[in-house]
């Protein structure tokens, strides 16, 4: 069977520290491999829409949540995981590029709510596609039955770390 760079990891430390239990790393160090490969394969596929992965969150996001007055600020803040400054950052750049507008919020004055422009939603769709073909892509060596015991597998994983 062929070795990946987790398995050569795993005899070093056997070599240098028998007693060392890496076993953790079998799946941890493959975990955290894979996500930067794929990271990367999405940042490279957002590269020709000039788009950044945060920026292709916030539109998406936007685009999912469909709302027909908008979204508040921090609530893209909350879903992408980043403060509320870096956040307003993000979407000043968005409304410079035309994507999305700010309105005011018709049940308080002192908040706005954030839409995407027709502009927006398009690219937000035509980013979708190529970042649904970048995880195709990633997920091609598994059948669609791996597919989804490796989904029910993490599940766990993540709802532990959600809920934490």
């Amino acid at each position: 069977m062929r070795q990946d760079s987790v398995d050569r990891m795993l005899q070093e430390w056997e070599a240098t520290d028998p007693a060392l239990d890496a076993s953790p790393l079998a799946v941890v160090g493959r975990l955290l491999l894979c996500a930067g490969h794929l990271e990367r394969a999405i940042v490279a596929a957002l590269a020709p829409l000039e788009l950044s992965f945060g920026d292709f969150n916030v539109i998406n996001t936007l685009r999912r949540r469909d709302e027909p007055e908008g979204t508040h600020p921090s609530q893209l803040a909350s879903s992408a995981l980043i403060t509320s400054g870096a956040m307003t950052a993000r979407l000043d750049r968005l409304e410079r590029a035309g994507l999305i507008e700010r309105r005011p919020d018709r049940d308080d004055r002192r908040a706005v709510r954030v839409l995407l422009t027709a502009d927006g939603a398009q690219l937000a769709e035509r980013a979708l596609t190529a970042v649904l073909a970048a995880d195709e892509a990633f997920l091609a060596p598994l059948s669609p039955r791996r597919r989804s015991q490796l989904a029910a597998l993490l599940k766990p994983l993540l709802l532990g770390s959600e809920d934490g």
